[in-house]
């Protein structure tokens, strides 16, 4: 029988170790981390990040592009045209060609070529303004005059005295660019302190996750050596059938537990290549063996002064304070649009005409051919609703981003101080777990001595047996769930990167 029951145990091990390993994939090499090494990894290898970086870069070159709205442009253009009319039908002298008869010919031809290059762009105040020369060359067969070029030098103006004036509106796009910019700026600190907090779960997932795995084979182990001792007694007449039974029933649970905690150990070993490594083949043919984490039992932990951190240094706060200052933008941009339209027009320039270029170009500096205009262009949409109702939409976006603050600002400090008390009872679970790991090692032994005496059944040992299991599992589960809260604490109060002594260049 107890040959038998030895032999059940031994196929039922090797059933379960045969799944196990038949999918296993070959490791070429082992991958060693320590708790800081993982964080540097990540931050330099992480593909999160990655993808994050360029939100700053691609925000940069959006302020730049709105910059180019004051860029001036030159332009240089030519043209050249030519009509021929017949004019018989208006003169049939014209027909003859005769000299004398008031015609130069049956045609009249008539052409013109001009060319200009202007500077032209807009200023930050909000004035519109072109300077350059234009040169024209006119020809025409019936004029006396058959050939005549004309020359201008000058510039005009469009200088908005209301609406669409001033930096507070000429400006708002590059403001708001340079908003958003530092918004992707927060947005890289969220996404690294997001990828450190979860280097350092994973991390702690899967260091429990190894000592559970541990606590599995040994707890395994145990069950077998029971299982054993209870085969011995059978044989010599002092343990019964179902004794032997449990033992057998137990290690078969036992086998279970352990393959799933190997499971468990692989997924999170994945977890953390996937965190920590940008090489996809790393994921199949890499293992990972990690240091224990540096538990540290006295985390300083100034709640007062690291709520304040929260509001200073969190990414989410800072954000929507920015986002705030954008609606504030738009508000007194929006406010300025609702004014007339009120533009000063104005023109300066030289004119310079001759029936040859070079005397057409001399007379630019004749100041009697000074030419000159100015006036004033005013309109106003009634009753302007457009401009109003845009305007009163700005005012309330920001109005509702105010309360969201405060709202964020609520949900802050519950977080500190919910974070903060998962520190202390956590702290406080590390030292209850360890006693009650002590006593269940006590309690088992004081079984096992007494099973030995006949005094004790199986299933109390095996009991016994569980609960020291668990209790090694909750010691450890106590431990890295300290080590996560005072990730969690950095999270919530925005000092992962000073905690860790990070620097984002």
């Amino acid at each position: 029988m107890a040959t038998k029951a030895r032999l059940a145990a031994t196929l039922i091990a090797a059933l379960l170790g045969a799944n196990h390993f038949a999918g296993a994939t070959s490791v070429t090499r082992t991958l060693d981390l320590t708790y800081r090494t993982a964080i540097e990894r990540a931050l330099a290898k992480n593909f999160q990040i990655q993808v994050e970086t360029y939100n700053p870069k691609i925000a940069k070159a959006h302020t730049l592009s709105e910059t180019g709205t004051f860029d001036p442009t030159v332009g240089l253009s030519y043209t050249y045209d030519e009509n021929r009319r017949d004019l018989s039908a208006l003169n049939p002298t014209f027909d003859s060609g005769v000299p004398g008869s008031g015609g130069t010919g049956r045609f009249a031809n008539t052409s013109g070529a001009a060319a200009n290059a202007t500077i032209s762009g807009l200023t930050t105040w909000g004035m519109n303004y072109s300077f350059g020369p234009t040169f024209t060359r006119n020809t025409n067969s019936n004029s006396p005059i058959n050939e005549s070029y004309d020359t201008f030098l000058g510039g005009s103006i469009t200088q908005p005295l209301l609406k669409n004036f001033g930096t507070d509106v000429n400006l708002a796009q590059v403001r708001i660019a340079r908003v958003d910019q530092s918004i992707t700026a927060w947005g890289l600190r969220q996404r690294v302190i997001d990828v450190v907090t979860d280097v350092v779960r994973v991390y702690n997932d899967l260091y429990f996750s190894i000592q559970n795995l541990e606590v599995e084979r040994r707890s395994r182990d145990l069950a077998r050596q029971t299982l054993h001792d209870n085969e011995r007694r059978a044989e010599i007449g002092v343990m019964t059938d179902l004794d032997i039974v449990q033992a057998q029933a137990d290690v078969a649970d036992r086998e279970g537990r352990v393959l799933v905690a190997e499971r468990t150990v692989a997924d999170n070993e994945n977890f953390l290549k996937q965190l920590v490594t940008d090489d996809a083949t790393e994921l199949l043919f890499v293992t990972v063996r990690i240091a224990p984490p540096p538990f540290d039992l006295a985390a300083n932990v100034d709640e007062p002064a690291d709520l304040k951190h929260a509001f200073d240094l969190r990414p989410d706060y800072q954000q929507a304070l920015l986002d705030i200052q954008k609606r504030n933008i738009n508000v007194v941009f929006n406010r300025n649009q609702t004014l007339p339209q009120l533009d000063l027009v104005a023109s300066l320039g030289l004119n310079g005409l001759d029936t040859s270029a070079g005397g057409s170009v001399s007379e630019l500096t004749t100041p009697s051919n000074l030419a000159a205009t100015a006036g004033a262009v005013f309109s106003l949409p009634v009753p302007n609703r457009t401009a109003r109702g845009n305007l009163e939409v700005a005012r309330l976006e920001v109005a509702r981003q105010l309360v969201a603050l405060k709202q964020l600002e609520q949900s802050i400090t519950v977080e500190v101080d919910n974070a903060a008390g998962q520190i202390a009872t956590t702290r406080k679970l590390i030292d209850s777990t360890k006693a009650g790991r002590f006593f269940a090692e006590r309690t088992l032994e004081a079984a096992q001595a007494r099973l030995a005496a006949g005094k004790a059944t199986t299933f109390e040992v095996l009991q016994f047996q569980r609960d020291l299991a668990t209790a090694e599992t909750n010691e450890v589960l106590a431990l890295t769930g300290y080590q996560k809260a005072i990730a969690n604490y950095a999270r919530v109060t925005g000092t992962t990167l000073e905690r860790n002594r990070l620097r984002l260049e």
